[in-house]
């Protein structure tokens, strides 16, 4: 008996990786046969749009997607004006998951940067609804996220952006929601932790009782700053120290400047603390405290009291990006790069504005 469970045990796990390595091969080859196909068109027509779309990519490196638009919510007519929803979710940084399911439901940075781009040249949005649920992150892409919100505002004096906070709308995540016109709060919303923080972690003391020993050829002692494996040396600190400050003042006056306020009131709440819904109104950080309903009637407010409808974009995954074998091989890969990432991330200090 137990012999007949082990083989059938045996032969369960056989079949699942055959029918794994099955649906490999398939998709590798439809990746193979659809860039033979490519490298076989030699039409004169075939051959213009090739270099097009080669001369439009490197004149535009970043992939900005080619999204379809979806109907969410609101009790406009299909003439009211058009607010998209974009949510982001989690820290903010430069990696995103690649997935072969749900490729239009993504919340990541980049995936948030790329319909932003995307309503900027779309004249038929009128507004943003910003779903953020983030403890903040990468200090360039936060930066990146402000900037796109603010050029999709500069289109039209008519646009307008509001800000729909989760259960963290803090540092990095506060500093994209000061470039919207409103910022609504749930009830349970923790705000705030405007600062910047470099995390790293000093090992010297370890490394001295397992008679370890760091062994740095350099151009010049400035270039071994924070080594994990020497004693923190004083003047490096004080050489991080100057652009984190300078970060820092750039995070206060981006803050003062988006909610009206003076920097010096701006720079009392900018000791890195969090703030609840009720604390971060009294404040002056946020407008409101409500729900997706109260978030609806004030974009109708922001649209001239006018009914509008919401809407989402649906990321359209291209069949030669589907199917190709890098894509396969990038999405097998993820993980290994996301681990190696996490560890790049443990031993570099990096400034972040970021909640601890």
């Amino acid at each position: 008996m137990e012999d007949s469970t082990k083989g059938f045990f045996v032969g369960c796990v056989t079949s699942v990786l055959a029918l794994i390595l099955s649906v490999f091969l398939f998709v590798l080859m439809c990746g193979l046969l659809m860039r033979g196909c490519a490298d076989a068109a030699s039409s004169s027509e075939a051959s213009k749009v090739l270099s097009e779309g080669l001369k439009g990519r490197l004149e535009n490196p970043e992939d900005e997607g080619d999204f379809t638009k979806v109907w969410v919510c609101g009790r406009g007519s299909v003439n009211a004006p058009q607010v998209l929803r974009i949510r982001l979710r989690g820290i903010i940084g430069d990696n995103e998951r690649r997935r072969l399911i749900e490729l239009d439901d993504s919340a990541s940075a980049p995936a948030a940067l790329r319909q932003l781009k995307a309503a900027e040249k779309d004249k038929s949005i009128k507004g943003l609804l910003l779903d953020i649920d983030s403890p903040g992150g990468s200090v360039t892409m936060s930066d990146r996220l402000y900037d796109a919100i603010l050029r999709f505002k500069s289109v039209s004096t008519n646009r307008f952006v509001l800000v729909l906070a989760g259960d963290l709308c803090c540092s990095g995540g506060y500093y994209v929601s000061a470039a919207a016109d409103r910022i609504i709060a749930r009830p349970t919303t923790l705000t705030g932790s405007i600062g910047v923080i470099m995390n790293g972690f000093n090992a010297s003391q370890l490394a001295k009782r397992l008679g370890l020993e760091s062994v740095t050829i350099a151009s010049a002692s400035n270039k071994d700053l924070l080594n994990p494996l020497k004693p923190v040396d004083p003047a490096h600190v004080e050489i991080l120290k100057r652009p984190i400050m300078q970060m820092y003042e750039r995070f206060v006056s981006i803050v003062a400047k988006g909610r009206g306020m003076p920097v010096e009131k701006v720079r009392a709440l900018a000791d890195g603390s969090v703030f609840s819904a009720e604390d971060a109104r009294a404040k002056g950080l946020i407008d409101g405290i409500g729900h997706e309903r109260d978030a609806i009637r004030e974009l109708e407010k922001l649209a001239g009291g006018k009914p509008v409808r919401v809407y989402r974009y649906r990321e359209r995954p291209s069949l030669e990006k589907l199917f190709s074998s890098s894509f396969l091989f990038e999405t097998m890969g993820d993980f290994a790069r996301e681990a190696k990432a996490a560890a790049d991330d443990a031993s570099t200090p990096v400034a972040e504005y970021r909640m601890r």
